[in-house]
């Protein structure tokens, strides 16, 4: 369970609801001129934002349970569509089945505390296990599609995001205002920050069709967003870090003046957050491109799929837990 003083975390869920019912307010301000089919997708996603707000909370509340339970049901979701956009043959079934029960043992070791074994189960035994499972069924065609895409889906939906969860457990990040909730938050108020900010000022700068980065695997990113989210995500980062992580009373490997420590963590992290959700994002862009589909699914009004919300954590998790133990070592 999360040891954090309860008051502190309170007050933090406190502020970010609050946060919340601003943006609200200025979302409805923003929308009274906005043409039927524009308001009805805008406010689905708002009410969709306060549905994963409360279950979020829910979640911290209710400690290191909470939160690996919130993570396992994103995960087996993605894994649920990752399968279903991949085109899985018949004879992908048993290896599919098989792959929700790794994902939750998966989070269930992250729940017993065992850092260690959780760092090597699912890589290796999701590599033997669904390998297994399609060559006993004797079809060559189509096998390596399969396999490639089942172990690639498995290990940036199964493992990358339950990196998030394994904040809670890790010695680097059970310390703090509020304890490991604290760390936690820090790496998805930062993510999801920058993913609505890089699509937020690409659009406002109206840049679209101009400074496009990738312009064949997602024609909305743009080089004012994302150097405009990594902007937004790096102040963020100054601001809230030492409310709820440790980030910044540590010399860190690097040979600094006294001067730069509170604030150089904190934008080391969020300038690799920031990067690497931009790579999170586009790696599954590619995958919904290559299957035709513009949505992973439409689980979540407004947005989209599971996918949709967690493709950016996919990387971000892994990163930002590399970096803390590198940074705190």
């Amino acid at each position: 369970m999360i040891t954090a003083p309860e008051p502190a975390l309170y007050w933090t869920l406190f502020t970010i609801f609050a946060s919340l019912i601003i943006g609200s307010i200025i979302r409805f301000i923003r929308l009274r001129g906005a043409d039927e089919a524009k308001r009805h997708q805008r406010f689905a996603s708002l009410r969709t934002w306060w549905m994963l707000a409360v279950g979020v909370s829910a979640a911290l509340l209710a400690g290191r349970p909470g939160i690996c339970l919130l993570l396992a049901v994103a995960s087996c979701s993605g894994w649920f569509e990752i399968t279903r956009m991949l085109g899985a043959r018949p004879e992908d079934r048993p290896a599919i089945q098989a792959g929700y029960g790794l994902i939750v043992i998966n989070y269930l070791i992250i729940l017993s505390g065992s850092v260690s074994f959780y760092v090597v189960f699912l890589p290796v035994s999701s590599l033997i296990v669904l390998a297994v499972l399609l060559l006993i069924k004797g079809e060559p065609r189509g096998y390596i599609r399969s396999a490639g895409g089942l172990l690639w889906g498995i290990m940036f939906l199964g493992y990358g995001v339950s990196h998030a969860a394994l904040l809670l457990i890790l010695p680097e990040s059970s310390t703090g205002p509020i304890g490991p909730a604290g760390w936690f938050l820090f790496l998805i108020i930062l993510t999801e920050t920058n993913d609505i900010f890089q699509a937020q000022v690409g659009r406002l700068s109206g840049s679209h069709k101009r400074h496009r980065i990738t312009p064949v695997i997602s024609p909305n990113k743009t080089w004012e967003g994302f150097l405009g989210g990594m902007l937004v995500t790096t102040v963020l980062a100054l601001l809230i870090a030492p409310s709820l992580t440790t980030l910044g009373q540590q010399a860190g490997p690097l040979s600094l003046p006294d001067s730069l420590r509170p604030w150089i963590a904190p934008v080391f992290a969020a300038i690799l957050i920031a990067l690497a959700g931009f790579f999170g994002d586009i790696n599954m862009s590619a995958i919904k491109r290559d299957s035709g589909v513009k949505d992973s699914s439409n689980l979540l009004p407004g947005m989209g799929g599971v996918i949709d919300r967690i493709d950016s954590l996919t990387i971000t998790a892994p990163v930002f837990v590399y970096f803390l133990i590198w940074w705190m070592a």
